[in-house]
């Protein structure tokens, strides 16, 4: 055989090898970044609050770039009459916050406000955030139990 045929299995052997350790299951680890500049996951109720949630509930996907609520969200994204469990994705279109970026961590959470409003929650709000806050964005699996009334 010819020193150069052998290289060349050598070769495709050890990229063979290379792409095998490559990715594989870390694609399916909850927050494994993405080439997509995105968040995405799935949101579901906790049994002891899905009574809470009314039958045509408004869902709340929130991601901020900061912990503090008082600090406004980057995306506030308005999911009317979910039904759950909710597959979700968000991206720089849904920005609602003016002259900022959907880059670098986020912190996500979920919230059902009978007013629909943001802010401090009031009685009546259900919420769920994601427990390893926060994620980059290109993270997948992000999944969040709404499992908190007030």
């Amino acid at each position: 055989m010819r020193i150069s045929t052998v290289v060349k299995w050598i070769g495709a052997a050890a990229l063979a090898a290379t792409l095998a350790g490559c990715g594989g299951d870390k694609k399916d680890q909850p927050g494994t970044p993405t080439a997509e500049a995105a968040i995405g996951g799935t949101i579901s109720l906790d049994a002891a609050v899905k009574d809470k949630a009314g039958k045509t509930p408004l869902l709340m996907i929130i991601a901020s770039s900061s912990s503090d609520p008082k600090q406004p969200a980057v995306i506030v994204k308005r999911v009317s009459e979910a039904s759950f469990p909710y597959s979700y994705k968000l991206t720089a279109e849904d920005i609602t916050l003016v002259g900022t970026t959907f880059a670098g961590n986020m912190y996500v959470s979920a919230r059902i406000d009978p007013a629909g409003m943001v802010g401090p929650p009031q009685p009546g709000t259900l919420e769920g955030v994601y427990a390893k806050n926060p994620v980059p964005v290109g993270s997948a699996n992000i999944d969040i139990v709404i499992n908190k009334a007030y």
